[in-house]
């Protein structure tokens, strides 16, 4: 039945998903050998896309599915330390209680405040706390907070994700998984608050007195906190092998079906700030410090990140780059443009910026008078085939008008007008029947005069008739 299910999944992913399209960002070299079967870096500060590996593949992606869990919490409760739930006993229940279900010691009945609820299943990846916040944020019902966590994927941009759980447990055959691209997504969104950013960078969190829990387990170490839970967060963790300094959280997830994921950010020496999310690396392999290659490929990206590349001005603002023809000016034919503002984006530190392709968009010619600071196109640029902002051009100088030339030009407009057109053809329409009407009536005179002619040459021969009769009668 399972195999069934995985292949109806299949064949909808298969129908559902966008034809593949080129990388965007920056191609990761081979000699990282990275084991993750997807890969998404973003940075923050520009919206740039770093580098992709299989991004948009739908993949099962375990735990990484309590970011989105952990988003609609903060975004639904208000007062997370005011607001308090009862951990129904009816979670209680596989997948939750399985084997090798990660857990953070809530227990049935045992009330506790939405911040705990945050913090346990963010830190320690507890399922039962994510279950509990599917709960109390989809009123009762989690089949509805399942809705909400796929309406707000949707909102979020997400193209190819669907959650039929709030922890993860479930796999793609069953209908839970996401993609590198839609989870950076997620990341982003939970990264904004502040909240989230305090919780995820904690390597450990004291768990408040309750119901339940009632004494302190490490009174040595903590006497006003029933016990401690623990990031699973690796990486972030000074004491380990595999430390970066510069990761901040985020998340770790694993299942069989699912390999071992991480979401990460990181912020580097410069103060720029990265979301990384790796999935697909192989469930049992580790490195040779004994961690999961999720971890050794994060760090591996990063490493290469910032040695490569760093947040740079893609523009020099005082510097022209383009030029325009100037019409009606003697001062001069040319005038520099400048772009009005810089955009910054991710560019080798080398100074190799092929990848960087400037479009302009730019009249042929413009008249004067023309003031500093007017703006006379616009330029795009594009990295690595993507888009990343456009720029307003604007004129390095002022630049004014020849009145003689401008006069002229004025005079040429009229001749070119269609005014000036209309009172041509007018004109010549006029012409035309004046010259019409003028021959008409020439040669109506013409006729009344040869008419005339006639008729006085007809009186004088009747005249001459005349005579002659009587001149006959006479003799």
């Amino acid at each position: 039945m399972k195999k069934c299910t995985a292949l109806i999944f299949a064949l909808i992913i298969f129908l559902t998903v966008q034809l593949p399209v080129y990388a965007e960002g920056y191609d990761i070299p081979e000699e990282l050998g990275l084991a993750s079967q997807s890969v998404y870096c973003i940075n923050l500060d520009t919206g740039n896309v770093v580098c992709e590996k299989d991004a948009d593949t739908p993949r099962s992606v375990a735990s990484l599915t309590k970011m989105m869990t952990a988003l609609l919490l903060i975004e639904n409760v208000e007062d997370l330390d005011g607001t308090t739930v009862t951990a129904p006993v009816e979670i209680y229940e596989p997948p939750i209680t399985g084997s090798g279900a990660s857990l953070a010691d809530i227990w049935p009945y045992e009330t506790v405040t939405a911040r705990t609820l945050l913090y346990a299943m963010m830190l320690p990846s507890g399922n039962e706390a994510a279950a509990i916040t599917g709960y109390l944020v989809g009123n009762g019902s989690r089949e509805n907070f399942y809705a909400m966590m796929n309406a707000r994927a949707k909102e979020l941009g997400c193209t190819n994700t669907n959650f039929v759980c709030e922890h993860g447990l479930l796999d793609m055959d069953e209908g839970n998984y996401s993609t590198a691209h839609d989870l950076a997504l997620i990341a982003e969104a939970c990264w904004q608050y502040d909240v989230f950013r305090e919780v995820v960078t904690s390597t450990e969190y004291w768990m408040p007195f309750t119901n339940i829990h009632t004494e302190a387990e490490k009174p040595e170490l903590n006497p006003n906190a029933a016990y401690p839970i623990y990031s699973t967060v690796y990486i972030q963790k000074p004491t380990s092998a595999i430390y970066r300094s510069y990761i901040r959280g985020i998340k770790t997830g694993s299942t069989e079906d699912a390999g071992r994921c991480l979401a990460t950010a990181a912020v580097n020496d410069k103060g720029e700030t990265y979301l990384l999310v790796v999935l697909g690396s192989p469930y049992d392999a580790v490195d040779e410090q004994g961690y999961a290659l999720s971890f050794s490929d994060t760090a591996s990206i990063y490493d290469w990140i910032f040695d490569t590349y760093s947040v740079q001005p893609a523009l020099d603002t005082t510097s022209p780059i383009q030029e325009v023809k100037v019409t009606l000016s003697s001062e001069t034919d040319t005038v520099q443009l400048y772009p009005a503002e810089d955009i910054r984006a991710v560019l080798p530190q080398d100074g190799d910026w092929s990848a960087l392709v400037k479009t302009y968009d730019i009249p042929e010619s413009v008249e004067a008078p023309i003031e500093k600071g007017q703006q006379i196109g616009t330029m795009t640029l594009t990295l690595n085939g993507t888009e990343i902002g456009t720029v307003a051009l604007v004129a390095g100088t002022d630049v004014s008008r020849n009145s003689l030339l401008h006069f002229f030009d004025l005079l040429g407009d009229f001749f070119m007008s269609t005014y000036f057109k209309v009172v041509v053809v007018l004109t010549l329409l006029f012409l035309a029947a004046y010259a019409a009407i003028y021959l008409w009536a020439k040669r109506e005179e013409q006729k009344r005069r040869a008419a005339k002619r006639r008729r006085r040459q007809q009186e004088l021969e009747r005249m001459q008739r005349e005579y002659r009769y009587r001149g006959g009668d006479e003799s």
